[in-house]
């Protein structure tokens, strides 16, 4: 299912890879309740909640206002508590606030400093089954990125040395890095990412003080913040990864196995989840023109699967027909619409895609769908169009929740409805010329002076992220 909870204007709408917002309640009355955290402006974090099967969101509530224009993390404890980390807007301090849970709702509570030295960015926060808290971060200090972490034993209240002590500090200075805290009982482990060439880890027993030397697990070009590790119940830790291409890697508990290409092309926003010791992996993967596929792979035997779609309905059209009211004729342009090729959708006898009134545009897929990529080379002048679905026995009407859309702009993201609990009931499959889809028609209501010629059409929309559930 998806929801449109809110609309956005932060720099880093769903923050950067490792950082997680997505958290269900583990226990009590309300066990299942989830709860996202969304930074809904430059400032601004809000909180949306929802019970099974997830259909319908709250109105998001704002729970922090003094946040900077950067990611920030969130951990949830066994008592459905949010603990959420984050850079000052006022000083680019770090600092940590809890947001309680009673009776079935998130309130927040006191601003506590975990550091206010130096300019921190990009915290990760996880807890413990002790319920103790940590942060790892990046601290910027003299030109220099470095990871550091600190850990609070009474709820995030006072952390290790106060705040004027900006803790341990795991790695070498470098141009850039980025962290993630992965907590895998008895162990913490610190994965970090260092000026784009190396990705590394330090470990901790939950009963030692110090952290083992680091351990590099790749070395390459173009490691950022695109990387992402979690743990699975039997004990094995792995770690997903861009290098302009997506790896993978696991400690089985011994031994750290070598590296596996899952997608020899690059992605962004790795994401990794072990269901039933099993690692899932979710990126995106570029489809050009400001368009991503999401994309996943699983490993359910000794071979991660070849990566497939994760949502089919975020794909190219199943079907284009473009269709001329003079001569009753349909031009079949499902590749042209698919394909990057300029100029390439129009009616072989107008030249355009539409102009004269009755002209149209069929878009069909196998499933219903509420959203278009629309690039055209030549936008239309002069005219209008009317969007329509098909309810079995007439074509309905409908004005796209992104307002109405005549073919003039040449690159538009075209929100049909909200989302696909918005979608029409009563919208049906038809054949139309030999194709059994889920159709919209897209007709001259009014006659175009210079009609649109388009490149691209399709289903697939640019997400910044991808947020899975903690």
């Amino acid at each position: 299912m998806q929801n449109h909870l809110t609309n956005s204007s932060a720099l880093y709408r769903t923050g950067i890879s490792p950082n997680r917002r997505l958290l269900k309640v583990p226990s009590g009355p309300y066990a299942g309740r989830m709860a996202v955290l969304v930074q809904t402006s430059p400032t601004e974090i809000k909180l949306s909640r929802s019970d099974y099967p997830y259909t319908y969101w709250t109105v998001p509530t704002l729970m922090i206002s003094d946040t900077a224009d950067y990611p920030f993390d969130a951990v949830m404890d066994t008592e459905g508590n949010i603990y959420a980390a984050y850079t000052l807007n006022s000083n680019n301090d770090l600092a940590v606030r809890k947001l309680t849970f009673s009776s079935g709702v998130w309130s927040a509570g006191a601003l506590n400093a975990l550091y206010n030295g130096d300019d921190n960015y990009y915290p990760s926060i996880n807890i413990e089954p002790s319920g103790r808290l940590w942060v790892s971060w990046s601290r910027l200090s003299s030109g220099q990125y470095y990871i550091n972490v600190k850990y609070s034993t009474d709820g995030g209240v006072n952390w290790s040395g106060g705040p004027t002590s900006y803790g341990t500090t795991l790695s070498a200075g470098a141009t850039s890095a980025y962290s993630k805290i992965v907590v895998s009982d008895p162990y913490l482990y610190a994965f970090y990412s260092l000026g784009g060439i190396k990705l590394a880890l330090r470990a901790k027993h939950s009963s030692a003080s110090l952290w083992d030397d680091e351990i590099e697990l790749a070395s390459g070009s173009a490691l950022d913040h695109d990387f992402d590790a979690a743990g699975s119940v039997d004990g094995r830790i792995g770690v997903v990864f861009d290098d302009n291409r997506i790896r993978f890697r696991e400690f089985d508990g011994n031994i750290w196995g070598a590296l596996i290409d899952i997608d020899a092309a690059a992605g962004s926003f790795p994401q990794l989840k072990y269901f039933n010791n099993s690692p899932y992996i979710v990126y995106l993967t570029s489809y050009g023109a400001g368009q991503s596929k999401m994309m996943y792979s699983c490993r359910l035997t000794d071979n991660f699967e070849s990566p497939a779609i994760l949502d089919s309905v975020k794909n190219a059209l199943s079907k284009v027909f473009c269709y001329r009211a003079a001569n009753g004729n349909y031009k079949d342009l499902t590749t042209a619409a698919a394909d990057a090729t300029a100029g390439d959708i129009y009616h072989a006898d107008s030249g355009v895609v539409f102009k004269d009134s009755g002209d149209a545009l069929y878009l069909g897929l196998d499933r219903k769908y509420n959203y278009l990529k629309i690039i055209l080379s030549a936008g239309g002048s002069g005219g209008m169009v009317s969007w329509q679905y098909f309810n079995g026995e007439v074509w309905i009407g409908f004005v796209p929740s992104g307002g109405n859309y005549h073919f003039t702009v040449a690159d538009k993201e075209l929100l049909l409805w909200n989302d696909y609990s918005s979608l029409p009931g009563d919208w049906q499959k038809s054949n139309l010329n030999g194709a059994e889809k889920f159709w919209l028609k897209v007709a001259v209501t009014s006659p175009f002076s210079t009609g649109p010629v388009g490149t691209r059409i399709t289903c697939i929309p640019n997400p910044s992220g991808i947020i899975l559930m903690e």
